[in-house]
């Protein structure tokens, strides 16, 4: 019994210590004043608000739930209570100008923001509305108010996301076209994408005078001399399909940082993306086929993918992690079939890709031909030779081509002459591909210096001429003239005539003849570019 005594003594205690506690009232307090009280009384106390028109904003609403004025509380108990918060009544703004509504809202010490709408009963800068209230709406303190403003011109597009071909067409379409593009370079974000208006707002209006500077991202590598770049593009047989990556730069690339975009069908949209791999070496290949091409492709392979599927008139373009192109084959909306069908080795001294497509840096080759695969740069043959196995054909052949040895009879102007045995008179040879300027019955410019070259080939001493036929293009032509190829020592003449500036470029790609894996066509197209970028004859 005696150690009991203590127990009570301490129990004792402790109710002393745990004095209850009855809540005040508090009606009619502001919150400074409330919150006096409950201190005064020992009163832990979290506030919390709540709109209540029928009390005056920040005065004393009600305890929480379960709790009123005059109930006991305990020392350490936590009561909330509720404060009105009935924020701001809205002044009427209708016949206010801009500057009108700026030095009301600012005496209401509020938050607000302007937006910018048609309204043709209206004068520019007059206020046209609220957005979301009305005059005599109380805006709930902390709410930003959104205040429109009459603009009956145009007004600043939100271009975020946009690239600058998007921006282009979305400031046309609200008539905006005094503006013009700065670069801000950021390797964060895509290359041309919408980084913003200069001194301007989204959404504001846009100035009827002066021009409006658009700011649009720009890349530090896009500017390279050395970057990644497609070398070799492969639309083949069948389903065969392939691309490469080389890299001319003197240091191993981590390929994860890069993938390729197809846009199909002049889509500007991406249909498909294909994340690359590997570590590719200073001055190494990465080539990438699609899975379903055949075994050749896949032995030198060094990555598949099951929509590497593109035809003539796709766009492939290899990209940086941040979306940036910085190469491509075609521009976007390309819709044309160019490269298509065969085998294209870009040229020797291409040495970074482009964001622009430029056709000329592409060597074709038949599709079949995949051997430069994995080498890069590749020598392009500078010039072919004749076949000398279509001796064995009949001339006109419709399969395969004929070959015939003859002499020369006569030499009616550049791209006509007679050859015995069999290519006289009506039967005369007319030169595939070219078209000289005539000699008879006026004289057209460059048609005597075409003959001229033509009778200095054909008239060489001792010369050995072939002449060839097309399967794919006939032997003969409407008036009866024979059609076909002239060779002089081993060298078409034909091909002379386009690469000295005598003709234009006049030869049929329905021609599937090849010399050095090249289809002829595409010889005479080098020869006609050729003569273009040296001014000659023609050209001049």
């Amino acid at each position: 019994m005696r150690k009991l005594i203590p127990m009570v003594l301490l129990i004792l205690l402790l109710t002393a210590c745990s004095k209850d506690v009855l809540l005040p009232d508090l009606s009619n307090l502001t919150e400074e004043e409330a919150i006096t009280e409950l201190t005064e009384l020992n009163i832990d106390y979290e506030v919390l608000y709540e709109l209540d028109i029928t009390i005056p904003h920040g005065e004393f609403i009600r305890y929480e739930a379960g709790y009123a004025t005059g109930k006991k509380v305990i020392s350490g108990e936590v009561i909330k209570i509720y404060i009105a918060n009935n924020g701001t009544t809205l002044p009427t703004l209708s016949d206010k100008t801009e500057d009108d509504v700026i030095v009301i809202l600012n005496d209401l010490d509020i938050e607000y923001s302007f937006l910018y709408e048609f309204n043709f009963a209206k004068e520019d800068y007059d206020f046209s509305r609220y957005m979301d209230y009305e005059a005599g709406d109380l805006l709930p303190t902390g709410e930003e108010l959104k205040v429109y403003i009459t603009w009956n011109g145009s007004i600043l597009p939100d271009l975020t996301n946009l690239l600058k071909r998007e921006i282009e067409a979305a400031l046309e379409y609200d008539f905006i076209q005094n503006y013009t593009f700065e670069y801000i370079e950021n390797d964060e974000y895509q290359q041309d994408l919408f980084a913003g208006y200069k001194d301007l707002e989204i959404g504001h209006p846009a100035p009827d005078t002066g021009t409006i500077t658009v700011y649009l991202y720009k890349n530090s590598f896009t500017n390279d001399t050395e970057t990644l770049f497609i070398s070799k593009y492969l639309s083949g047989e069948g389903v065969n399909r392939a691309i490469e990556i080389y890299n001319p730069t003197d240091r191993t690339i981590d390929l994860a940082d890069y993938h390729i975009a197809l846009f199909m069908n002049g889509s500007y949209e991406m249909t498909h993306r294909i994340q690359l791999t590997g570590m590719l070496e200073s001055e190494g290949t990465h080539i990438l086929i699609y899975r379903g091409s055949t075994q050749s492709l896949k032995d030198i392979a060094d990555q598949d993918s099951n929509v590497l599927l593109f035809d003539g008139n796709d766009v492939v373009q290899l990209r940086y992690k941040n979306d940036t192109f910085i190469d491509t084959i075609y521009d976007l909306g390309n819709m044309l079939f160019v490269m298509w069908n065969e085998m294209f080795i870009r040229s020797e001294d291409v040495t970074s890709g482009s964001r622009a497509f430029n056709l000329t840096e592409w060597d074709a080759y038949i599709p079949s031909y995949i051997t430069p695969f994995g080498t890069h740069p590749f020598a392009k043959p500078e010039t072919f030779d004749i076949n000398l196995s279509y001796l064995n054909n009949v001339w006109g052949n419709t399969t395969v081509s004929g070959m015939v040895q003859v002499t020369v009879s006569g030499i009616n102007d550049g791209d006509t002459a007679s050859f015995s045995p069999g290519f006289e008179g009506d039967s005369r040879m007319r030169f595939l591909g070219v078209d000289t300027p005539e000699t008879y019955p006026s004289v057209e410019p460059w048609g005597l210096e075409g003959k001229a070259f033509t009778t200095s080939y054909l008239n060489r001493v001792g010369a050995t001429i072939y002449v060839q036929s097309d399967p794919y293009l006939g032997a003969t032509e409407t008036y009866g003239r024979s059609l076909g190829y002239v060779w002089v020592d081993g060298e078409m003449l034909n091909y002379l005539l386009i690469k000295n500036g005598f003709s234009w470029n006049y030869l049929s790609t329905d021609t599937k003849l090849v010399y050095n894996h090249r289809y002829l066509y595409r010889w005479f197209q080098d020869a006609q570019k050729y003569a273009q970028d040296n001014n000659l004859g023609i050209h001049s």
